[in-house]
């Protein structure tokens, strides 16, 4: 009997989108914690003129893929962890361009 649980969830799409949702999951949950009194466009005004939006950007994908990552390894999702690597990448090949520009 062939086990089909583990096989919807085990995509390199969900993983891409995991690796895609979950930074922006931590960058709102960031804002709710420590920035709470402060209206959202004042948060990015903020962000932007103190240089530190892309710092944050990149600190919110490691904090949220990392143990996206680990979860679906020890889970034996190898399609979504490699997912989950890509949308890492595709942040921090962001990250860099915003950096040189």
């Amino acid at each position: 009997m062939k086990y089909i649980g583990k096989s919807k969830l085990d995509s390199v799409l969900i993983g891409t989108i995991a690796g895609l949702l979950a930074p922006i999951l931590v960058f709102i949950i960031y804002y709710l914690i420590m920035y709470h009194g402060m209206n959202i466009g004042a948060f990015f005004h903020y962000l932007t003129n103190g240089e530190i939006f892309v710092p944050v950007i990149s600190l919110c994908c490691f904090a949220a893929n990392l143990p996206l990552f680990f979860a679906c390894i020890w889970t034996n999702r190898d399609k979504s962890a490699r997912g989950v690597l890509q949308a890492t990448f595709i942040v921090a090949i962001y990250v860099c361009i915003m950096k040189l520009i």
